[in-house]
């Protein structure tokens, strides 16, 4: 790898080459040597692509909130922005013969994944929908007479790098125009590839395809004959062809590659940048941006603060701050105060997270003449790699993480020894506890205001002990720390892991015991008692923590195994040992107080949390309860075995294991949803957040920021319920439990646990994070996040064996690229191509949207435009959907008045032309009221002709509002094919959006004869099971009231046969519901094969900047002969129904018509489901009294 930089969507024309680097457009020479930049925004671009005539660039690039396509001058200046669309897919594609830009975006569509294609003039304007529906890629053939072909690509779920070997249904197809007449035809439908880049070079059509196990460049005749193969790359896939009609240029691992024709061998080009790199430039951190934990110390005068990656102790309400860990490469996290001058974190130095302990304040190392004592004995430090193993040119080879032993022991940092606590052995040999005094005292004599706060005494004998070591204590593999808790006298360090696993660590011996080890599970939830015997945790006792139990142990006694609090039967998390020992408050939502559901007929259990207390020893009363003696009678205490009678600062704790389930006191507040519980003295803390919608569709106003809980606070004594802080994000109690710090809208603050707080009392401590500076170094940064990507791979996909993927090769394959990286937009791309090599579903790289700061939406009116010689001309305004509050049109809000056929004359005062259009006036109005000037057309009568101003606000976003009205043109289309018969309804994902579009005519629809369940496009999530229950209803009686209408029994069970239609764009639960469909016999699945996708991701990781990635970790198997086979498949429909390009352009719905004809026929063989007759029921009138026997 030469390359100075990684390299990515090239093109080229004459003696020139144009790529992306940096985030940046670039141009060199096609022979290599220098290159010189385009653009200068710094902002993620793509697709650079040289005009026909070679004068000009086009490329797309973040403009606002959003990729806009602009062009400049291949000379220099004249930059332009062409297009207004304001959506996350536009992207330039390449020309039309004509010379204007060919554009794909989403941007009018009523589904974000189907791409259209647009002819853009250069000088910008009307972009033209070309007739293809959804499309990937265009390319237009040569002229032949009055002939011009085209082969378009299909859309792709993405681009085939990222999902290597991907045969599911939206593998990429080709379809063929020969004629130019409209009508299209697959191109090599033989091939079992994922096909992308259609190109036409010299007479052949090229394109990239994977259908022999890797990506590479082929070409057939437009016949589909004679297959050829033009490159051999097995390593990393070839990707981001383009050509000029006879050279290909494309990029494999951030390196270009070009083919002087189809008949040569691709020459890798040296190319290298010709300015510094600002995007590689070590930056100051922005604490607030990328705030983590932030845990209090022991009085709460100062905290430890995690920001990517890096940790700080920070003082609350003056004085500098601290860096803790902040080493180049390396992720810190979980950072816990011990309350003696040291802090506990997890941090993976040599790529192997291990648990760290270190000095708060330590000693610094120095080479003064004046220190006499000897210099210890030289460490040859280890590498990773065994010497026996290292070779010439070793060194440039990053060698992959060290597995950890599942060892008991501390495993120490490199070169450093083990640090006991103050009072504790030395584990190994060393400088001695005196001479280490001095050294920390001398080189810490000007720290002082930074060292913990009264913490005099444990500070100096924190340095004491630990001068400037820092013990390392190991995690066994395959686990990942996802909690941390330390003892309230700092010896014990408790551990909690991914895998269910609960280790204590003994800061005095260095001993690490193993407590508990479960399989369903992360231990999220740890907890010391005050006097530091007992660790308590919650731990799950199924898959997805549904339910859950809490534990106790002795960490002196770890071979006596965990006391069970609870059995496990309800869901008991965050617990907390009240401060007088008596008591171990928890959450649980064992709380089964119902609630009807205001749609449909349903009870849920929407707010099921209460807070309870266990007496921890049997005689222990409740505190709700009586009380034996009124107040001020002395009662007798008898003292238990073995204690003193004496008083003592932190009280015993005792526990009885025998009954401690039958001992759960409920707390006297109402149900609700409640999360964090923390116990001050003589009170419970605990989040409350308020019932609300999943969606946010239910706010008062779309604006509104989403619901944030409340802390609240309970006497115990009083039994009284009240407020500290109304809205807030997390917090977190001090050690003396006198303080809470809040964290709220990444600002942080400290609060008095035991009232309010406001400025005005002085009790309010804002703390300011400006003081906390480290410069980041992105190289290293981006080391650290590829790694640690890798590793979460590694230890959490479903299958162990990785499916028979050598990880650890594609960790030495793909490692050194990233020395090449130039952006964050570089990282995720290599970071995608990573996860592309397990060739399964879910393996997502999730990363913040970059916009221009300041930025607002693009505005956008809810109507289609067109531009005629009379102006703007509104040609439609969307009806939208009056219970979905992003589907209304501006335009259709009362007092607009606005009618098709109107003409849009100005915004804003700014009167509109050809060159002046409304996007561009639009820019930065979402959400913002803005003035237009309309001329009533013709739908005014009398009032034609006539100006008015009216002030309307934009939507940011029209794809609610264009999906409404789809389906609202489906159920229509159905309905006047039924002649009114016909129920429709559409499913647009499985989750609460999906749930709630069932809903909305969910009574209305399986009233109806018969029902087509449509999951095109379905997005996938969670709630199959759901909606598998509620379509699959079999009407199985009648309630028959007087004067109403039938129902059935059950409510909303489809009275007719169901058809169910599905594409290739229904994938996750999508792909679930429609197997489920063919598995109990719903209904036929008529449409394309679903997308292949269900090894489900749980969401639960971050790398330190934020930027999500996802494991694989839920595979689906299925019954009846399926097995794992929808796994990189997908559902194979019943009766198979393709949507050709030409249909969308004619502006029809195959699948659909097909469902409605096939649901015509099943009628005659399943008829509907009627009520039956009044008549037949038995008589209430008894019969005619019998006479009287005679004589009785």
């Amino acid at each position: 790898m030469t390359s100075s930089s990684y390299f990515r969507f090239p093109h080229l024309h004459g003696d020139l080459v144009t790529f992306v680097a940096e985030d940046d457009v670039w141009i060199a020479p096609l022979g290599g040597g220098r290159a010189w930049r385009v653009s200068a925004l710094q902002l993620p671009a793509r697709n650079p692509r040289f005009t026909p005539d070679g004068k000009k660039l086009v490329w797309t690039v973040v403009q606002g909130t959003a990729p806009e396509v602009v062009s400049a001058d291949v000379d220099g200046g004249g930059y332009r922005q062409l297009t207004y669309f304001g959506h996350s897919t536009t992207r330039v594609k390449g020309f039309t013969a004509g010379g204007s830009v060919v554009v794909t975006s989403a941007f009018r569509q009523a589904e974000s994944r189907h791409t259209y294609a647009y002819s853009l003039p250069l000088e910008g304007g009307w972009a033209e929908e070309l007739p293809f529906g959804p499309v990937e890629s265009v390319a237009f053939g040569p002229e032949v007479g009055d002939e011009r072909p085209v082969v378009v690509g299909s859309v792709l779920s993405r681009e085939p790098a990222w999902w290597k070997r991907y045969r599911g249904g939206t593998a990429g197809k080709l379809w063929i125009d020969t004629d130019g007449n409209g009508e299209f035809e697959r191109l090599v439908p033989e091939l079992n590839g994922n096909l992308a880049d259609p190109m036409w070079v010299g007479g052949r059509i090229a394109f990239l395809s994977d259908h022999e196990g890797y990506g590479n460049l082929y070409s057939v005749l437009p016949s589909g004959k004679d297959l050829r193969r033009h490159t051999d790359h097995e390593d990393f896939y070839v990707r981001h062809a383009a050509t000029d009609g006879q050279r290909v240029i494309f990029e494999s691992a951030g390196e270009l590659w070009v083919l002087p024709d189809l008949g040569s061998d691709a020459v890798r080009l040296d190319i290298t940048l010709g300015s510094a790199s600002q995007s590689r430039r070590p930056a100051l951190l922005k604490t607030a941006k990328h705030l983590g934990a932030v845990v209090p110390d022991t009085t709460g005068a100062a905290s430890a603060v995690e920001a990517h990656g890096t940790i700080h102790w920070l003082r609350h309400k003056d004085g500098p701050s601290r860096i803790i860990e902040a080493t180049p490469g390396v992720r810190g996290r979980l950072p816990r105060p011990l309350g003696d001058g040291r802090i506990a974190y997890i941090a993976d130095h040599d790529g192997v997270e291990a648990l760290h302990i270190k000095a708060i304040v330590a000693a610094v190392p120095h080479t003064s003449g004046s220190v006499s004592a000897p210099a210890p004995a030289a460490v040859e430090p280890q590498t990773g790699v065994d010497a026996a193993e290292a070779a010439p040119g070793a060194e440039e080879a990053t060698p992959l993480p060290r597995p950890v032993p599942a060892a008991g022991a501390a495993v120490l940092a490199e070169g450093s020894t083990f640090a006991p606590a103050p009072g504790g052995r030395e584990a190994g040999g060393g400088q001695s506890d005196d001479s280490r005094q001095a050294d920390a005292l001398q080189a810490d004599a000007q720290q002082a205001d930074v060292a913990p706060e009264g913490g005099g005494a444990g500070a100096e004998a924190q340095a004491t002990a630990a001068g400037t070591d820092a013990a390392r204590f190991a995690i066994p593999l395959p686990s990942r720390a996802g909690s941390l808790e330390a003892s309230p006298d700092g010896r014990w360090i408790a551990l909690g892991t991914s895998f269910g696993e609960v280790y204590v660590v003994d800061t005095r011996t260095g001993a690490m015991s193993l407590m508990a080890s479960i399989g369903e599970g992360t231990i999220a939830d740890l907890a010391w008692s005050a006097d530091s015997r007992w660790l308590a945790w919650s731990e799950p006792v199924t898959s997805f923590g549904a339910r859950s139990r809490l534990r106790l142990a002795d960490p002196e006694h770890p071979d006596a195994g965990p006391v069970d609090v609870t059995d496990g039967r309800f869901g008991d998390k965050s617990p907390v040992f009240t401060p007088d020992g008596k008591y171990l408050a928890f959450l649980s939502n064992r709380s089964f107080d119902p609630v009807y559901d205001g749609h449909s007929f349903d009870l849920s259990f929407p707010s099921p949390i209460k807070p309870y207390l266990v007496a921890l020893a049997a005689g222990t009363p409740s505190p709700f309860g009586p009380a034996v003696a009124p107040d001020g009678e002395t009662v007798p205490v008898e003292t238990p075995k073995g204690t003193s009678a004496e008083p003592s600062g932190v009280p015993e704790v005792l526990v009885d294991a025998e009954g401690l389930a039958h001992r759960v006191i409920g707390v006297p507040v109402p149900q609700g949803n409640y999360t964090s519980l923390a116990a001050p003295d003589g009170a419970l803390l605990w989040l409350d957040w308020a019932l609300s919608g999943v969606t946010g569709d239910g706010k008062a106003s779309q604006e509104d920021k989403d619901a944030r809980p409340s802390l609240v606070r309970f006497d115990l004594d009083r039994k009284k319920q009240s407020t500290l802080v109304e809205s807030l994000d997390s917090f977190r109690m001090s050690g003396d439990r006198t303080k809470v710090v809040l964290v709220s809208d990444k600002q942080v603050q400290v609060v008095p646990s035991d009232a309010k707080a406001d400025e005005e009392s002085g009790k309010l401590v804002k703390v300011d994070l400006g003081r906390i500076r480290v410069m980041m170094d992105p190289l290293s940064v981006w080391g650290q996040a590829f790694d640690e990507a890798w590793r979460l791979q590694r230890d959490f996909f479903w299958a162990e064996d990785m499916a028979g993927q050598d990880w650890e090769g594609v960790h030495r394959r793909y490692r050194p690229l990233v020395d090449r990286l130039g952006s964050h937009d570089d990282l995720v791309d290599l970071l995608w191509e990573l996860h592309g090599e397990l060739g399964t579903s879910h393996a997502y790289v999730r990363s913040a949207p970059v916009t221009e700061n300041g930025s607002q939406g693009q505005g956008r009116l809810g109507v289609d435009l067109a531009h005629t010689p009379a102006g703007w001309e509104i040609t439609r305004i969307l009806a939208g959907e009056s219970s979905d509050p992003l589907a209304t049109s501006p335009l259709a809000r009362p007092g607009v008045d606005a009618k098709a056929g109107d003409i849009l004359l100005a915004i804003d005062g700014v009167p509109l032309t050809a060159a002046v259009t409304p996007a561009m006036q639009l820019v930065g109005a979402a959400g913002r009221a803005v003035e237009l000037t309309l001329l009533n057309g013709a739908g005014h009568g009398g009032a034609a002709g006539t100006q008015r101003r009216v002030a309307v606000v934009p939507v940011k976003d029209e794809e609610r509002l264009r999906y409404q009205e789809w389906v609202a043109s489906n159920r229509r289309t159905v309905r006047e094919a039924s002649d009114g018969t016909f129920g429709y309804l559409h499913v647009p994902d499985m989750m609460a959006n999906g749930w709630a579009q069932l809903h909305r005519d969910l009574d209305t629809e399986t009233a109806l004869d018969g029902l087509i369940v449509d999951v095109r496009r379905n997005r996938g999530g969670h709630t199959s099971q759901l909606v598998a229950e509620l379509i699959g209803r079999k009407v199985t009686g009648w309630s028959m009231p007087r004067g109403e209408k039938p129902r059935t029994y059950p409510h909303h069970a489809p009275r007719g046969p169901v058809i169910v239609l599905a594409d290739e764009f229904a994938g996750s639960d999508g792909d679930i519901i429609t197997q489920v469909s063919k598995l109990r016999g719903i209904g036929p699945v008529i449409g394309t094969r679903t997308w292949g996708g269900v090894v489900g991701i749980d969401n639960r990781f971050a790398l330190a900047d934020g930027t999500g990635v996802t494991q694989p970790r839920y595979a689906t198997w299925f019954g009846d002969g399926v097995g794992w086979s929808v796994e990189n498949h997908g559902v194979d429909p019943d009766i198979e129904v393709v949507f050709p390009p030409h249909a969308y352009a004619a502006g029809r719905d195959p699948q659909l018509e097909y469902g409605i004809g096939a649901l015509k026929e099943m009628i005659q063989e399943l008829p509907t489901d009627r009520p039956p007759a009044r008549e037949g029921y038995r008589r209430l009138r008894p019969a005619p009294l019998p006479a009287r026997r005679q004589g009785s």
